[in-house]
């Protein structure tokens, strides 16, 4: 019988937080563990179907968040072997139900989480729990998973065991991105350099470097065609003002536009990400994976986790951040056909190796297994 595992995230699930579901139903369809699921608000229960769902509304809800105990919680703590806390704020409340259910847990951290104890939103009501037990939970937890080495050295330096670190890197379905791979890609050189832009409006993600470097490369005579498929998030409007200011033309598509099919069209994709204003980081972005199983280069930034996404010049190319001159050029290199493919072909490589569904299985199996085995000893 497989072992149940529980999942634990408080809003199931965001639409960007594709991650963690794909990562849900890869271990439940393994076989080995299955995935219980608590959460206190269901999002989008059409675009992330699960079953075994236990929820807490109303005055319970309440109690749950602000108490971190719930009737409904301990019941489902009690029936399950391991609890797997995703984002960093959730790990409290993994702890106080682990130690009520004498079970272990595990906490895996993205990227905002990581920094998130020294911003504003650490005054936040929903995280304010985390704010006061973080570096318990780091004693308390089995293990602490991160995405990429900078994460590890990033929690490691806010007191962290070593011991507790483990980089389990994203796992993404990339057969969604098998027929872009395929795509005949027009190597034409007198047409417009086609360059995609895929994320939310926000600071960290660095839009607004983007644009300006296309801004440079049009200036300096190269001809592009920019799309940036975002969500609608809070920065639009200003990167759309300052698009025009630029005069440089951008198409916005509608954001439930599907990405393989973006990226199907695209020459390259440029991620200019930075450190925000606020403090905010990136993890490792599941864009650049995306592109990578697509057969699309990427230019990116030595920003976060990225260089262990990107080997600069070999599977693609990366600049410092904020740095819109450097992104240019980086643009203008890619704009030889010559050039984009043989970066293409060794992304997909090594994404395929490193970030696939069934990398990721394996090495949080590993995970879980060593956990597990610890605790029966």
């Amino acid at each position: 019988m497989p072992t149940p595992i529980g999942f634990l995230r408080h809003n199931f699930l965001a639409r960007s937080e594709t991650f963690i579901y794909g990562s849900l139903r890869a271990v439940h369809d393994a076989g080995n563990f299955s995935v219980r699921v608590f959460a206190s608000r269901r999002l989008l229960p059409e675009r992330f179907p699960w079953d075994d769902v236990t929820l807490v509304d109303g005055f319970a809800r309440t109690r749950y968040l602000a108490t971190r105990s719930a009737g409904r919680f301990a019941s489902w703590a009690s029936s399950v072997k391991l609890i797997h806390a995703h984002l960093g704020q959730t790990g409290p409340y993994a702890m106080a139900g682990a130690e009520k259910a004498g079970i272990p847990f595990v906490v895996s951290y993205y990227g905002h989480d990581v920094v998130m104890y020294k911003t504003r939103e650490r005054f936040a009501s929903w995280a304010w729990w985390y704010t006061l037990t973080r570096k318990k939970v780091f004693a308390r937890a089995a293990k602490i998973l991160v995405l990429s080495q900078h994460m590890q050295r990033a929690l490691e330096a806010q007191g962290c065991p070593a011991d507790k670190l483990e980089v389990v890197r994203l796992g993404v379905d990339l057969s969604r991105f098998a027929g872009a791979a395929k795509l005949a890609r027009d190597t034409t050189r007198d047409r417009p350099l086609r360059v995609l832009m895929v994320g939310r409006e926000v600071d960290k993600k660095g839009f607004d470097d983007g644009l300006r470097a296309c801004k440079g490369a049009i200036d300096r005579g190269l001809a592009c065609e920019v799309t940036v498929l975002g969500t609608d998030g809070p920065l639009k409007p200003q990167l759309q003002a300052l698009a025009g200011e630029l005069g440089v033309p951008v198409a916005w598509p509608d954001p439930a536009s599907p990405v393989p099919d973006a990226m199907a069209h695209a020459d390259v994709l440029l991620v200019p990400s930075r450190t925000a204003v606020n403090g905010d980081e990136e993890g490792t972005p599941t864009v650049i994976i995306e592109a990578g199983a697509a057969g699309l280069p990427v230019i990116s930034t030595r920003h976060a986790g990225i260089p262990e996404q990107i080997i600069d010049g070999e599977t693609g190319l990366l600049c410092p951040e904020r740095d819109p001159v450097a992104l240019t050029e980086a643009l203008l290199a890619l704009a030889d056909p010559a050039r984009r493919g043989p970066l293409a072909a060794a992304a997909r490589d090594k994404m395929l190796a490193e970030y696939s569904l069934p990398a990721h299985v394996a090495r949080l199996e590993q995970v879980y297994a060593s956990v597990l085995g610890a605790t029966s000893e």
